[in-house]
């Protein structure tokens, strides 16, 4: 199955991926969870999603939205 997978970072460290089988719905959530800043110690950082196709997925083992 070709899937599109939601990546976001936090001061350029990946933090987990979720798959979407509609684009759509992989744009929705980078938009609302994209240019988000974040508290951290010693400065603010910006959290950055976007949407990358995958182009086969084994839906039996990764959970597709």
């Amino acid at each position: 199955m070709t899937a599109f997978m939601l990546m976001c970072y936090l001061n350029d460290a990946f933090n987990g991926g979720i798959y979407f089988k509609n684009i759509n719905d992989c744009l929705y959530y980078s938009e609302r969870l994209s240019d988000q800043n974040i508290n951290v110690p010693i400065k603010v950082e910006k959290y950055e999603c976007m949407c990358k196709l995958i182009p086969s997925v084994d839906d039996k083992k990764v959970k597709v939205y």
